[in-house]
């Protein structure tokens, strides 16, 4: 009789269901956006000529664009509602986490290139959030009120501002554009195809991930959890 070995897995919870979902409606609204933007490069103004991928933006294919990308926007804007209103138990400690960056922060920005192309030199102690997390999370507010500022002077400021001002807006908006695209393409690496941190994607799946890796990523964060009671641990079955 063939014999299967089974074997355990323990798995830490790190986010809520509210933190989850506020992190999808994010996500998903800021890759529609993306995608509908992208167009919008080439024909910022609808007097200018269409070029590139401007013709896009023409006829019912124009409009359909244009409404995705308002109905992305207004997902965008009221996503950390979400968290706010479903989990204030952690929305609050975790920010203050998110917005204290120390020594070992710094430390953990110039050596993770390093450590996670070459396996070395180790990484500093870290919280539940990262250096990187918290330079991420940065980025994300700065171009959350810089895309919010521009975005919505220019859907209802055109005839109410200065042609200057609605000028400046769409390049503000552009800035914020490649700005964010560039973290969000890092951020999207990071979690779904580096070999070592995409093991990190549970816990926008399910909220929980490996403790033996919550522990090689934030072992401060998991030896506070463990020592205070507050940790929540499950074992789940493998097959080997």
């Amino acid at each position: 009789m063939l014999r299967v070995a089974v074997r355990s897995k323990v798995k830490i919870k790190k986010f809520s269901g509210a933190q989850m979902l506020f992190h999808w409606v994010y996500g998903i609204s800021w890759i529609l956006l993306v995608l509908t933007g992208v167009t919008f490069l080439w024909r910022p103004d609808p007097g200018a000529a269409a070029v590139g991928l401007g013709p896009l933006l023409q006829g019912t294919v124009g409009q359909a664009a244009r409404l995705v990308h308002r109905v992305a926007a207004i997902g965008l804007m009221v996503s950390p509602l979400l968290w706010l209103a479903g989990d204030t138990k952690t929305l609050w400690p975790d920010l203050k986490e998110l917005l204290s960056f120390g020594i070992n922060d710094v430390r953990y920005m110039a050596i993770a290139p390093l450590h996670y192309t070459f396996g070395k030199p180790a990484l500093p102690p870290q919280g539940k959030y990262n250096g990187g997390h918290k330079v991420n999370f940065y980025a994300v507010i700065l171009t959350f009120v810089t895309f919010v500022v521009s975005g919505l002077t220019m859907w209802f400021g055109r005839g109410a501002v200065s042609d200057g001002t609605f000028q400046l807006m769409q390049i503000l908006h552009s800035i914020s554009f490649w700005g964010g695209l560039a973290m969000g393409l890092l951020h999207i690496y990071l979690t779904a195809i580096h070999p070592f941190t995409r093991r990190s994607l549970t816990a926008m799946t399910q909220g929980f991930v490996d403790l033996s890796y919550a522990k090689a990523e934030h072992s401060v964060w998991v030896e506070k959890e463990i020592a205070a009671g507050t940790a929540v641990l499950i074992e789940e079955a493998t097959d080997r």
